[in-house]
């Protein structure tokens, strides 16, 4: 045999003895998916890099928007409880001890959670359900005040979720970079439904990400 042109697919080749025949289809087929292969492999490893990347971006977000709205409901609530305070001081002198006294209660209960919700947010929060549920029928909490508790309460609830969610894009954007993928849409969707997201464009970032990833 010997070449004696390129053709659409490959090589032309021509026998000598009978003045030619082409090369068969399976012998360009497997020279052009060799070559393929080689760029799909190529192109399937800056997108897995690509992912990772957005993984980490991702996970980093969410831990800084957790952070950022646990920031403010608690500098909000620690903003109405000044304001509280002072309403205790001018209501001491219209109750009686009784209502002096749950005040200072609730007050103290208060306290404690302003000044631990940093170390131990379960504990902050289950002092601050205490004060509600002391508050019951008394109106000794302003509106405002119940309103920065039932803020926190909220943010709390998904915290664990979004701490939960951000190791999970850390842990398949480590997985990715060492060449694993064994995850599945399912961990995502699961979790991401516990998580409380307010903002569609990180939640929409957050999906891309993975499925760009896993799918």
């Amino acid at each position: 045999l010997k070449c004696v042109g390129m053709g659409a697919i490959g090589c032309r080749c021509t026998d000598g003895a009978d003045g030619g025949t082409e090369a068969s289809a399976e012998d360009d087929v497997v020279a052009i998916s060799a070559i393929s292969d080689t760029t799909v492999v190529k192109k399937d490893k800056n997108r897995l890099e690509d992912s990772r990347k957005k993984l980490v971006a991702c996970a980093r977000a969410l831990r800084a928007r957790l952070a950022k709205e646990q920031a403010d409901v608690w500098k909000k609530a620690e903003a109405e409880f000044n304001v509280q305070k002072m309403i205790w001081q001018s209501l001491s002198l219209q109750r009686g001890a009784k209502h002096q006294g749950t005040a200072a209660m609730i007050e103290s209960k208060l306290e404690f959670a302003m000044q631990s919700h940093t170390k131990n947010l379960t504990a902050a929060v289950e002092a601050l359900d205490a004060c509600v549920q002391r508050n019951e029928g008394l109106d000794l909490l302003g509106v405002a005040m119940i309103e920065s508790i039932e803020a926190i309460k909220r943010s709390a609830a998904h915290a664990d979720s979004r701490q939960e969610l951000a190791a999970l894009l850390d842990k398949a954007a480590e997985e990715i970079g060492s060449g694993v993928v064994s995850r599945r849409g399912a961990d995502l969707i699961n979790l991401l439904a516990s998580c409380g997201i307010q903002e569609a464009k990180l939640e929409s970032a957050i999906k891309a990400a993975w499925t760009a990833a896993y799918d």
